[in-house]
């Protein structure tokens, strides 16, 4: 079947319809070894625009059939002598008393509702001859004479469904001379894929001839469902042509009201002023609505030269990267005020190779100020030889009014500190202002100083959290040590739901979450401070918690826990669990684990006192059933499944 088409007039964005069709009066043909039935077609399928109207003209053409379904099913092939829109279709006869016409002919309904519309191919960038038409007739009792128009339909008690067309005429800048592709995304699958009820985020149309014309105007005629698709107000849609060295994009947000009609041409015009081009990178804007997209390691160079000092910039990974080719990495954020916000999701995607030795706070970001998602780096390395905290992603999460949020992220790799500074950890030196939420580190970090994590050096903002993350591999320090955090310096800071499995080393003050958590003071405060710092629902499933050296009978020192090393007796520490057969060698060789009840400002926490010992003050929770799995225990304690796959010995976050 070929089209005719008529002009149409687009302006602005077009989502409208109007079908014209014909009335006739039909009779079961008599019974006989071959039946002839004639069909019509609608003159027009239109779409209103301003005062003219235009639309596409289906006709017959040479080699057309026909299914039609009744108790039994036949394929009728056209006869010579049709014109444009009118025909007659012959073959064997079917039983039946109710009946359905298929075009084009196809076994079943079925068949029509499978044809996919998501990825299309256009000879050129104003071609139709790919365009296809299909439509189904159901619950006729006569089928001698029919018209494929809903109008018809309903007269005669039958229902009717057919395709449409998405026109999309986009006007491109002066420069462009070529356009191989043409797709449109939505900020929700709001698109039919298919006839059935398969939805879509996404269109597209593929150009095979890519030359554009004096105009400019690529022209995309996309078939599309026979399902009337609304498109739900405020929806962003972005165009994407992909034109050579450049690739095009163009935002629209949806009006209220707009409805890609079944059986009907819908029109959207994108005049040349709508575009804008991605520059350096792979796609996108780096705003909001369209990040930067960064598909090529080169493309990471760029980053720091785009971020602008008091606004934000947004970025997303296109494909995995290797950044082992890349050196001398200056971090994106490292200098004060730290004011280059940045929004950086990964999408999944991983970065590898990734490393860093600049002198100030060696790492991605410097000061994440902004955000940071769904990405892993794997085989990272940190070499620090200044006075300058450090990490793979930062020295600092957020600092100030500059606040970070990390979420879905993992680190794995190395950190080597050799300054004078504390405050090193395996995913940030220091959480200043942040949160960081279902995150893990497989780390290897090394210090010869204090307060040393394996997923931040230490907690240095009130009301910072640190939920549902994990912490591998081993984090060695002078003291302050602890497998998530090196200690908690503020009120508020709350650690929930986080295992590690880490070996820690540190000469006193260690332990397997944190390590001293009394606002950075010594003795004689446990008892009277209240920080309102929170540990709570914590495991340490850690290889081992050693001291570097052990001085028998030497209680000089602060103490170490299997939870906590050194807290203030007044801090939420609540239902915290360690592995029953946990390695724990303390500095002094007298501070051992015990199970503690729970701890809080009005209960507070309950310590085995060791004669002589001015700073005993761990925390040890409850060891676990021997035997139990970390994934038993955790999921005893409470732990999300929606965030946790507890299908291993150790739960993995989702």
């Amino acid at each position: 079947m070929k089209t005719n088409v008529y002009s149409i007039l687009a302006l602005g964005l077009i989502l409208s319809m109007a079908c014209a069709c014909n009335k006739e009066t039909r009779d079961l043909p008599a019974p006989g070894q071959t039946i002839t039935v004639s069909a019509s077609l609608p003159e027009v399928t239109k779409v209103a625009a301003g005062d003219k109207e235009g639309g596409i003209s289906w006709s017959w053409e040479e080699g057309d059939a026909i299914t039609l379904v009744g108790k039994t099913s036949s394929k009728l092939a056209i006869d010579a002598g049709f014109t444009p829109k009118k025909a007659t279709f012959s073959g064997a006869p079917v039983s039946g008393e109710s009946f359905d016409i298929i075009y084009p002919a196809m076994a079943s309904v079925s068949a029509l509702d499978a044809l996919s519309f998501d990825a299309q191919a256009q000879e050129n960038v104003n071609s139709k001859a790919h365009l296809q038409y299909f439509a189904v007739l159901q619950g006729l009792k006569s089928f001698s004479s029919f018209e494929f128009s809903p109008s018809w339909a309903a007269s005669n008690g039958a229902s009717f469904k057919q395709g449409g067309v998405l026109k999309i005429i986009a006007t491109l800048p002066a420069e462009t001379t070529i356009a191989s592709k043409l797709a449109v995304k939505a900020s929700a699958p709001v698109f039919h894929a298919d006839n059935a009820d398969t939805m879509t985020d996404a269109l597209s149309v593929t150009f095979t001839e890519s030359a554009l014309p004096e105009s400019k105007t690529v022209v995309a005629w996309l078939t599309t469902s026979w399902h009337d698709t609304d498109i739900p107000a405020g929806t962003t849609l972005q165009f994407n042509v992909a034109a050579g060295d450049f690739t095009w994009l163009c935002d629209l947000t949806v009006p209220a009201g707009k409805v890609i009609k079944s059986g009907c041409v819908n029109v959207l015009e994108l005049p040349a002023a709508m575009w804008y081009n991605t520059g350096r990178y792979s796609g996108g804007a780096g705003t909001a609505a369209s990040p930067w997209v960064i598909t090529k390691p080169e493309q990471m160079n760029y980053i720091k030269e785009d971020l602008v000092a008091g606004d934000i910039r947004y970025y997303k990974l296109g494909a995995d990267i290797d950044m082992s080719g890349i050196t001398g990495w200056e971090p994106l954020n490292y200098a004060s005020p730290y004011d280059r916000a940045i929004d950086f999701d990964g999408a999944d995607h991983t970065i590898s190779g990734f490393t860093c030795d600049y002198n100030s706070y060696p790492s991605f970001f410097g000061v994440l100020n902004g955000a940071c998602r769904n990405v892993k780096f794997v085989g990272a390395v940190i070499n620090c030889t200044n006075n300058t905290g450090c990490g793979i992603l930062g020295g600092y999460a957020g600092t100030g009014d500059k606040h970070a949020e990390v979420s879905r992220v993992h680190v794995q790799g190395a950190v080597n500190f050799t300054g004078n500074k504390t405050g090193i950890g395996g995913m940030f030196g220091q959480l200043a202002n942040a949160n960081v939420k279902a995150s893990s580190a497989d780390v290897t970090v090394t210090s010869g100083k204090n307060y040393v994590g394996g997923l931040c050096g230490y907690i240095g903002a009130s009301a910072v959290t640190v939920e549902d993350c994990w912490v591998g591999g081993s984090v060695t320090g002078n003291q302050r040590v602890g497998g998530i955090t090196g200690g908690m310096i503020k009120e508020g800071a709350a650690i929930r739901n986080c295992y590690c499995t880490a070996s820690v080393a540190a000469n006193f003050c260690i332990a397997g979450i944190a390590g001293h958590c009394n606002l950075d003071q010594k003795s004689g405060n446990p008892d009277a401070t209240a920080p309102g710092n929170v540990i709570e629902k914590c495991i340490a499933w850690n290889e081992s918690i050693k001291a570097n050296t052990v001085t028998p009978g030497d209680v000089s020192h602060y103490s170490g826990g299997a939870i906590a090393g050194y807290t203030s007796m007044k801090n939420t520490l609540a239902d915290c669990m360690r592995k029953a057969d946990l390695v724990f060698v303390e500095y002094s060789d007298l501070f051992g684990l015990y199970d503690q009840e729970n701890a809080s400002e009005a209960t507070p926490l309950v310590v085995t006192p060791v004669e002589g010992a001015t700073y005993n003050y761990p925390y040890h929770g409850k060891a676990a059933a021997s035997g139990a799995t970390l994934s038993q225990v955790a999921q005893a304690l409470g732990w999300s499944a929606e965030i946790w796959d507890f299908s291993g010995e150790l739960p993995v976050l989702k």
